[in-house]
């Protein structure tokens, strides 16, 4: 006798009910990573690529599923298809992504090779380029958006939970703003200058430029080293 062939699984299919109740769900997500991420990638970019994994999720999920269940898998699969579309960003972004994880990682492993904190020099030589080259490297990882404090490596963005609790947010917050607190405290002072001007005193870079007495250019290399050297004390190279 030959067995009997199990039933086709039934997938689901998208519900206007289905689409109000998601839809917050997928925003969270989206806004959850866009802080992470460069200021030219938005909140609408990453639901877009969202719904991708929505229509994935109901193209495999049973229809009997229980809601609770398909919403939390639905996550998962809208999560995925956000981070495949920041890895499919254009191969320039992906080159001044890498280059910026270098610097961070040089100054990183000087830091901890000299016990203090290296100069400009030392940093190049550990990339194993000249000053001039290593300063024009900078300013174009400033260019591709590579120069935001917070940002982590996309690879890395399935560690964080796709949900997190007001509570715990707000703590994080707090001792992100500490760790960064005490990293600039460990710069040198013209660099300290440069993100107070930046951040605080809201000026352009062809202002921090003129109180310098250097070249527009030179202080978006500054701020992008200022910015680099923040995140190698951090822990985000």
């Amino acid at each position: 006798m030959m067995a009997a062939q199990s039933e086709p699984q039934r997938q689901r299919t998208i519900t206007r009910e289905d689409y109000e109740k998601l839809m917050p769900m997928v925003r969270r997500i989206a806004m959850r990573l866009v802080r992470r991420l460069p200021s030219h990638i938005t909140v609408a970019d990453l639901v877009s690529a969202g719904w991708v994994g929505v229509m994935e999720a109901c193209s495999r999920a049973d229809a009997e599923m229980p809601d609770e269940e398909f919403a939390a898998y639905a996550s998962l699969r809208v999560r995925g298809a956000m981070l495949d579309y920041l890895r499919q960003l254009d191969p320039a972004t992906r080159q001044a992504r890498n280059a910026s994880r270098k610097i961070a990682r040089a100054i990183s492993d000087q830091t901890q090779a000299l016990g203090r904190v290296p100069e400009e020099e030392e940093v190049a030589d550990a990339l194993g380029l000249a000053v001039d080259d290593y300063r024009t490297l900078l300013e174009k990882t400033a260019a591709r958006g590579m120069t935001r404090i917070d940002m982590v490596d996309f690879d890395k963005l399935d560690a964080f939970p796709a949900e997190v609790g007001h509570t715990d947010q707000v703590a994080e917050n707090r001792m992100m703003a500490e760790a960064v607190a005490k990293a600039i405290d460990a710069l040198p002072e013209r660099l300290r200058l440069v993100l107070a001007l930046y951040y605080q005193e809201s000026c352009t870079l062809r202002e921090i430029g003129a109180v310098l007495e250097v070249s527009e250019s030179r202080a978006c290399q500054l701020h992008s080293e200022a910015v680099h050297r923040l995140r190698a004390a951090l822990g985000r190279e």
